[in-house]
């Protein structure tokens, strides 16, 4: 079972904002998915930033949770070499797991972090 190591998580200010310099942006209604390619095919990243426009804290830390429960299962399917910042919008929640995890492979498509078949 994988599991989400604390060295793969973005956690300072200074490791967001270099992302949000360099990155590739998508987003559904749910969330806002900024991704970084890096050459270097053992850095995988993860960072998940949340606004108190949210809701209150316990709703804030039950969605950081899921979106990382997500990522921890889904993360071993992706090529290497990324740093992902993922942005919850208003309302997401209120989303179950399943329309959170639903956004969250499809935006990880969209980026081309499955690694290609042929």
């Amino acid at each position: 079972m994988p599991r989400f190591l604390k060295s793969e998580r973005l956690k300072r200010s200074v490791e967001f904002k270099a992302v949000f310099q360099q990155c590739r942006k998508l987003e559904d209604k749910n969330l806002a998915f900024y991704v970084q390619f890096s050459e270097d095919a053992g850095l995988r990243k993860f960072g998940v930033s949340l606004g108190r426009a949210l809701g209150k804290a316990h709703l804030r830390n039950r969605l950081k949770r899921r979106l990382r429960e997500i990522y921890r299962v889904e993360k071993e399917r992706f090529r290497g070499g990324y740093q992902i910042i993922l942005l919850p919008r208003r309302g997401s929640a209120d989303r179950t797991f399943e329309e959170l995890r639903h956004s969250f492979l499809s935006l990880s498509t969209r980026a081309g972090l499955f690694p290609r078949m042929g």
